[in-house]
């Protein structure tokens, strides 16, 4: 197993002793409550850090994709009109359908 390896697994080991040992015999220790706190705060940092990777990722490839496509959803291209309202097809079963089925 390489070094690094090593320093990790270690690094697990300790940290997983000493939150079972705290957890189990001193619950309200200064330490604990200390040690909780520093994990807590990592936690928040790195929720932060994927949920923010996972978004740009997520909203990268669906740009990506509209743009290689010509597609876009906000219909920016729409000249100034009188209405904006846009003319649609009724529904092919009727107005009773039309109110029962929305959508």
């Amino acid at each position: 197993m390489p070094l690094r390896g090593k320093i990790v697994l270690t690094l697990f080991v300790v940290v997983l002793a000493v939150e079972t040992v705290c957890r189990r015999y001193a619950p309200t220790s200064r330490f604990y409550l200390g040690w909780k706190k520093t994990f807590e705060a990592i936690g928040a940092v790195w929720t932060a850090v994927l949920l923010s990777v996972v978004y740009v990722v997520s909203v990268g490839i669906i740009n990506l994709a509209n743009r290689l496509l010509g597609k876009d959803p906000l219909d920016r291209a729409i000249g100034a009109e009188p209405t904006f309202w846009r003319p649609h097809e009724p529904n092919p079963l009727g107005p009773k359908a039309a109110v029962r089925h929305q959508f």
